[in-house]
């Protein structure tokens, strides 16, 4: 086990040499947030323990908000450290190998949903999390389910004025390089190649063309088909590196 005093000579140890897992203790002179932060920004895949002996609440809190995996009270109680190193380690083999499958797979979310749009949050929920599984997106894009909000209110409100006989159709399909998702109302269309633009100065202050705006600067490719009904949104994989992530609670803004 080595001991470093410094972060800095932390991180560049890290960075020479593989490690199965991180242990941390607070210590007054150090920014242990930061420390913590900046660790988990720069190898997102290593198990951060906390030895928090010693710590008040606020300082547990604020270590695990910025990317502590758990933590333990101290070295004294050798079996309990042990058992939660454990853990975290076999959490990391199985994301280890979920990565490795994960170009392999491909997957696909379809629902029809009523144009409720009590239902919009959750149906993006499940739209997101799959870019976020497939690592397509970082958390640094996660504004990418905003062109999918945009989409799926213009379907239910422009497109089928809310009818509650008319639904919305959601095709997703997802694999490693990009995710497409065609979105189809019920509606009669729209004359797509006359909107608005939205930033020009007469425009600013009309509400037409915003969304359409929206969609266009957070996916790659936005494709509207005739009569206007059916928009196809392309995302493709990030040109940063976005870790891929099974499960939600992986997730963490640093």
């Amino acid at each position: 086990m080595k001991i470093f005093l410094s972060r800095t000579r932390l991180l560049h140890y890290l960075e020479q040499n593989p490690a199965d897992v991180v242990l941390v203790t607070l210590n007054k002179q150090v920014d242990h947030a930061a420390a913590i932060s900046k660790i988990r920004h720069r190898f997102p895949l290593i198990p951060i323990l906390l030895l928090a002996d010693g710590c008040t609440s606020q300082a547990i809190r604020e270590s695990i908000r910025n990317g502590a995996n758990h933590f333990v009270g101290g070295l004294e109680n050798a079996a309990s450290i042990i058992t939660t190193i454990d853990r975290l380690v076999q959490f990391r083999l199985e994301h280890l190998r979920y990565v490795k499958v994960l170009p392999y797979l491909t997957s696909t979310l379809e629902f029809t949903l009523p144009s409720n749009l009590e239902l919009l949050g959750g149906a993006v929920f499940y739209l997101t999390e799959e870019l976020f599984r497939h690592g397509i997106i970082s958390i640094s894009q996660i504004n990418a389910k905003i062109a999918l909000v945009e989409a799926l209110t213009n379907a239910m409100e422009h497109g089928n004025k809310f009818d509650p006989n008319k639904f919305v159709h959601v095709r997703a399909a997802y694999n490693s390089e990009q995710a497409v998702f065609d979105i189809r109302d019920e509606g009669e269309g729209f004359d797509f190649e006359s909107i608005p633009d939205p930033t020009k100065k007469e425009n600013l202050y009309r509400p037409r063309g915003r969304g359409v705006f929206m969609m266009r600067q957070f996916m790659d490719e936005v494709i509207f088909h005739p009569p206007g009904n059916h928009v196809t949104l392309i995302k493709k994989r990030s040109t940063e590196e976005a870790t891929p992530r099974p499960y939600p609670w992986e997730r963490r803004v640093v």
